[in-house]
């Protein structure tokens, strides 16, 4: 059966956060529904229809990517969800195929995602290109290597106030240094970053704003939330951290230091960490976290030409890729990639390719993490060894990405 598959009006907003609530498990909250307005972009969210009813729904958050030695327009996608009367009835890819025509349409060559369930989204093109690490640090053991250089600079807390006048360009400057960090509206700083209802806090406190300054000015920030507990009079805290976000070693060591040196902490948490995420690196007992790795950015490319022409290469070089994709139309086909570190040129030719791939591990290559030897070992990428590590050296790069956004 064919559904309707259109952008949603402002009167059908409350139908379509109710779709999304039954799907996820929520309650529809009036108050939240207005919260959200403020970033809700219409004309980029969509709804199926069976009849008159909203069965099916998809958003994207307008944003830009950090990619290596670059910054591209991305699709954010986000609110996914399938009504449970309907579903295997083909909504989710009908949904899927008009948004990624969309994404296309507006001229942004990526889409990206968080996955809920990580069976889904292969299907229709995305791949893994960021993973992350939870990470649990004992404050007991929380001690740092003696040979790292004590921080020059200083930390101090932030207001509110002065976290929403201050942060804002800072993490712009620093957010474009990490390929897969997104760039934030002043909207999304307000909703989804200083905006802060004590019924999402699960107990914690509200945010505490954290910045450190070297001699030159500020080099990173970070934002974390406490839970206090105790156990037969002993302290058992936890810190939570938001944003961790340093231009230099020293804003590094001295955010880390700080939060490690809270009182009554038993656990720090670090729920969107790198892989390994840097901090691993300071600790003199690094066994004694605990760290578990899992899935976070999904990533489709839409306009193979432009994604990759928008992004710096690992080394210099010239490779042809022959990319399928058999979910949209006029995305494959046989590609040619030469440059290297100053610059990359894609374009699509008729010449015989090196390497065959689909597009959903092109996604996972994109970013520069994607461990192209895994898979050539299933068979999902092919060519002969010199062509597969040449692309592995291209594609690589030597900063793993990494993403703290949630959307």
């Amino acid at each position: 059966m064919e559904y309707e598959v259109r952008h949603i009006a402002q009167e059908e907003l409350e139908a379509f956060r109710r779709c999304l609530g039954l799907a996820f498990g929520h309650d529809y909250d009036p108050e939240h529904l207005e919260r959200g307005r403020k970033i809700f972009e219409f004309d980029r969210n969509m709804a199926a229809f069976d009849g008159g009813n909203i069965v099916g729904t998809c958003g994207i958050f307008s944003t830009e990517m950090a990619v290596p030695g670059g910054n591209l327009p991305v699709a954010a996608v986000t609110m996914v969800t399938v009504a449970p009367t309907h579903r295997r009835r083909g909504v989710a890819s009908g949904l899927m195929r008009r948004q990624l025509e969309h994404v296309r349409e507006r001229g942004e060559s990526i889409a990206i995602l968080w996955a809920s369930e990580s069976s889904i989204y292969g299907r229709f093109g995305y791949g893994v290109a960021i993973e992350m690490e939870v990470t649990h640090i004992p404050r007991v053991h929380s001690a740092r290597r003696t040979d790292l250089a004590r921080p020059g600079g200083a930390v101090r807390l932030l207001s509110e106030n002065e976290a929403r006048a201050l942060l804002p360009d800072l993490h712009e400057s620093i957010r474009r240094q990490f390929p897969g960090e997104l760039r934030r509206t002043p909207p999304w700083w307000d909703v989804r970053i200083c905006s802060d209802p004590k019924e999402f806090r699960d107990g914690f406190t509200a945010n505490h704003y954290l910045l450190y300054e070297g001699a030159a000015g500020p080099e990173g920030f970070a934002r974390y939330r406490i839970k206090a507990a105790w156990d037969e009079w002993q302290p058992k805290g936890v810190v939570r951290v938001g944003d961790f976000f340093a231009a230099t070693a020293d804003a590094t060591v001295a955010l880390w230091d700080y939060l490690f040196g809270i009182d009554l902490i038993e656990t720090i948490d670090m729920e969107v960490g790198g892989t390994p995420d840097p901090v691993i690196a300071m600790l003199a007992d690094p066994r004694r976290a605990r760290r578990s790795r899992t899935d976070a950015i999904w990533l489709r490319i839409v306009d193979v030409e432009a994604a990759l022409s928008g992004r710096l290469l690992g080394c210099e070089g010239r490779l042809v890729l022959e990319v399928e994709d058999t979910f949209l139309d006029g995305v494959g086909g046989t590609f040619d990639l030469e440059g290297g570190p100053a610059g990359a040129v894609c374009r699509r030719t008729t010449a015989s390719a090196d390497v065959h791939l689909g597009i959903e591990s092109l996604g996972t290559l994109f970013l520069g993490a994607g461990n192209l030897d895994q898979l050539a070992r299933v068979g999902r990428v092919t060519g002969t060894a010199e062509s597969l590590a040449r692309a592995q050296a291209m594609l690589g790069w030597w900063r793993a990405p990494h993403c703290q956004e949630h959307f």
